[in-house]
């Protein structure tokens, strides 16, 4: 396996087939994913330049580029100041299968998990009133960035009830579960969860917390939890990597 920053080499032996109906950046891409895959070459090694792909293989830059723009695109390489390297498998979201707290979930993928508090006070926010069944007024807001390995992966803002729940505004929640708090505190058992996702661009705000480009893609996700009795408990609006993050959903007929 390649060593962190070690400058992965060609294999001399393969050759992209011209008299196949597969396009060479096709082929290209694949023989970097399987480099990566046999773990010919490891999480952080640096892959060759573009011209080293265009003297082995004989194909164009426009060729070559393609090919790792795809693999950038799709989380399995990254580019940086005049390299472009093996990132880091993404983290395998099963939260639309399973209700789960974060902590839990980056554990048992054998992942670190850490949390920044980025506000926890009172917030007015008509959507979540709506979604809550409550007028527009007081809400207790929980926003928090939330990272796997150190590296930053979802920012989430959470809105409830504040009427009922106004204690948790002195509780520090960045080693506690909210899904915790609410069962030890309330006796609420979260038993249902709808969630909405979409392909979004990242803005200024999420490029900052999240370590992404202006524009890059995320996951845009929204919650809504309702307890054992299905009153509506929590609504959450959450900011995904997608070079970081990928979901897997289980439908059965």
């Amino acid at each position: 396996m390649a060593e962190l920053g070690v400058q992965a080499v060609i294999d001399e032996a393969v050759v992209l087939n011209r008299y196949i109906p597969v396009p060479l950046y096709y082929q290209l891409k694949q023989y970097i994913v399987g480099k990566i895959e046999s773990s010919d070459w490891g999480v952080g090694s640096i892959i060759p330049t573009e011209q080293s792909f265009c003297n082995e293989f004989s194909i164009s830059r426009p060729t070559v580029r393609q090919a790792i723009n795809e693999l950038v695109a799709e989380g399995s390489l990254t580019r940086g100041y005049r390299k472009v390297t093996v990132a880091k498998p993404k983290v395998a979201g099963s939260f639309f299968n399973v209700v789960q707290s974060f902590n839990a979930e980056m554990a048992a993928k054998n992942l670190t998990p850490k949390t920044r508090i980025l506000t926890l006070g009172v917030k007015e926010n008509s959507e979540a009133s709506e979604k809550l069944g409550i007028p527009t007024g007081n809400l207790v807001c929980l926003e928090r960035l939330r990272f796997a390995d150190d590296e930053p992966i979802v920012w989430v803002e959470t809105y409830l009830k504040y009427d009922s729940m106004s204690d948790l505004l002195s509780l520090d929640f960045t080693d506690v579960s909210l899904y915790a708090m609410l069962e030890e505190r309330y006796n609420i058992t979260i038993s249902r969860v709808d969630r909405m996702f979409e392909a979004s661009a990242a803005d200024s705000r999420d490029s900052e917390l999240l370590d992404v480009r202006k524009g890059s893609p995320i996951c845009f996700v929204k919650t809504m939890s309702y307890d054992q009795k299905d009153n509506p408990v929590e609504f959450s609006v959450a900011r995904y990597r997608g070079d970081k993050s990928t979901f897997h959903v289980s439908i059965l007929k």
